[in-house]
């Protein structure tokens, strides 16, 4: 794979059960991640976007947390439902916003 163009990171990271803080796995991180990954092949985007499991992302309590590079967007409680729409805004539309999922200005957690 050439360097890639665009990088989707997932949260993946998963606390045990009954943890002070919730984490992304618990949300359903490894299906967003998958979406991610099988809609890229469909679109013909394997070799320019990298879609990467993470750890935690350092907003848990608004997982599942995705980010896309370079265009330093972050993206809060992202449901495989919405892979489709970031794709088509933020990867293949360069960088567009999906305002309704745009992780506000928050600390980190």
């Amino acid at each position: 794979m050439p360097k890639p163009r665009v990088q989707i990171l997932v949260c993946t990271n998963e606390r045990p059960p009954g943890a002070d803080k919730p984490s992304c796995a618990q949300r359903g991180a490894v299906e967003v991640y998958r979406r991610f990954q099988d809609q890229v092949k469909a679109l013909g985007l394997r070799e320019e976007v990298m879609v990467v499991r993470t750890g935690c992302l350092k907003h848990c309590s608004r997982g599942t947390t995705c980010t896309i590079w370079p265009h330093n967007l972050w993206y809060k409680r992202v449901t495989p439902a919405d892979v489709d729409e970031i794709l088509e805004k933020s990867v293949v539309g360069e960088g567009q916003v999906v305002e309704r999922l745009l992780m506000p200005d928050i600390p980190w957690e």
